[in-house]
């Protein structure tokens, strides 16, 4: 199976962009591990080291040359400032047409529609340009703004996923939602 290319050119929308991870971003990406939502919300664990986030990026790239996943920072267009994280990967390594998207958000980006134009310009992308014909996420039942972030692009519930994820009181429940390729919505330019 071939890599997964990094978006060309950038996939921006004149606000947010998206750009591979750098070296340099290894203390931001640190400092999420103190922020008890995302440690709550996402696999980030407490206490992350920056060690902990080299390792992670030098994981993703392997995955990326693999083929199986692509994940970005998500910055300030203008300033360059990393605000959060999105990925997109492919769940099922036979199926290029199936895939997942992932994203977080620093404390200091949320409520501003970040996350919602970072995850439609990369599902817009993996629906172009890889050729998906369904892009899906997973969202824990108690996390109504990661559901409304899906919602406001074009997103359908689909159904809970009982017991599905391993947590910290065992296994949790997620919310399934799809997209697909004429669903997909544009948020509004600024």
């Amino acid at each position: 199976m071939t890599g997964l290319p990094f978006p060309e050119p950038r996939l921006s929308d004149g606000v947010v962009a998206l750009r591979p991870w750098r070296h340099e971003d290894a203390p931001v990406k640190a400092a999420w591990g103190r922020d008890t939502a995302i440690v709550r919300w996402t696999g980030v664990p407490a206490n992350y080291a920056e060690e902990a986030a080299l390792a992670w990026a030098a994981t993703v790239e392997a995955a990326r040359q693999a083929g199986r996943a692509v994940a970005l920072a998500i910055v300030d267009d203008a300033s360059g400032v990393v605000l959060g994280s999105c990925d997109l990967r492919l769940p099922d390594a036979e199926d290029r047409a199936l895939g997942e998207v992932g994203y977080l958000l620093a404390r200091e980006a949320r409520g501003r529609g970040i996350a919602t134009r970072a995850v439609a310009l990369l599902v817009g992308w993996g629906l172009r340009e890889l050729r998906m014909e369904r892009v899906q996420a997973l969202v824990h039942p108690d996390n109504p703004g990661s559901a409304g972030v899906l919602e406001r692009v074009g997103f359908q519930r689909e159904g809970l996923l009982r017991r599905y994820r391993p947590g910290e009181a065992g296994r949790e429940d997620r919310v399934l939602f799809s997209v697909l390729p004429d669903e997909l919505v544009a948020p509004a330019s600024h």
